[in-house]
């Protein structure tokens, strides 16, 4: 009999995660061959041409459709994103303790988790902030003509430096993601919207048994004296 699967992500969160990811990596791409002087060499005129306007016209879908996605089409589970980011429990704080030995496969008992681990908090947290730190410097660059030269003298450098830095993020999210053995099931989530029953309660087990209603059940319970 098949193992019993469960939603983790509906179609609305998993449109966000992908419109977010699908056009950071284009503007991540184009970018490099406007940012970096030796590699611009290496490309054509044309080439450069193209990448810019490609580069430009993702800043529009990167700094409105996932933000519309979430918002329109999933506002309480945003909300549960949002709040469950920004609250942080001791176990967290011992998971990421723990997570350089299972970042590496190493063996390493970790505290259960919610619906987001303390790793999967933080890379979300890096990626809203680091996202506005982005469209913020980018904009800035793409209106040059009207802004003053002292700040688009600014704006520039960190403008790579934040690229630089979520890149780094992008590559251990996407290891994490397809290249980790304990977390292959966590991109099914993400592609089909739900995991198997022994991932939420292995990986999840706090998010497992609210879902389930165990909770409940265990407050409910007649206590023995």
């Amino acid at each position: 009999m098949p193992e019993r699967r469960i939603e983790r992500f509906n179609l609305a969160e998993r449109l966000g995660h992908w419109s977010h990811g699908v056009t950071f990596v284009l503007l991540l791409v184009t970018g490099l061959g406007l940012v970096f002087r030796g590699l611009s060499g290496l490309l054509s005129p044309e080439v450069l041409q193209a990448a810019r306007n490609v580069h430009h016209a993702m800043a529009y879908p990167f700094t409105f459709l996932t933000v519309l996605i979430l918002l329109l089409g999933t506002p309480r589970t945003t909300f549960q994103w949002l709040k469950e980011c920004f609250t942080w429990r001791k176990e967290d704080l011992k998971f990421l303790q723990g997570f350089p030995r299972e970042f590496f496969g190493l063996p390493v008992k970790l505290p259960e988790q919610g619906k987001f681990n303390a790793g999967e908090k933080l890379n979300s947290l890096l990626t809203v902030f680091g996202s506005v730190w982005m469209m913020a410097t980018g904009w800035i660059l793409l209106l040059r003509d009207r802004l003053s030269p002292e700040v688009v003298t600014w704006a520039l450098p960190l403008h790579s430096a934040g690229a630089l830095l979520m890149g780094a993020v992008l590559i251990g999210h996407v290891y994490l993601a397809l290249g980790h053995p304990g977390s292959r099931e966590s991109i099914k989530g993400m592609i089909w919207g739900t995991v198997s029953e022994t991932f939420a309660r292995e990986h999840h087990g706090r998010w497992y048994r609210e879902i389930t209603g165990q909770d409940e059940m265990e407050r409910s319970r007649p206590r023995v004296a």
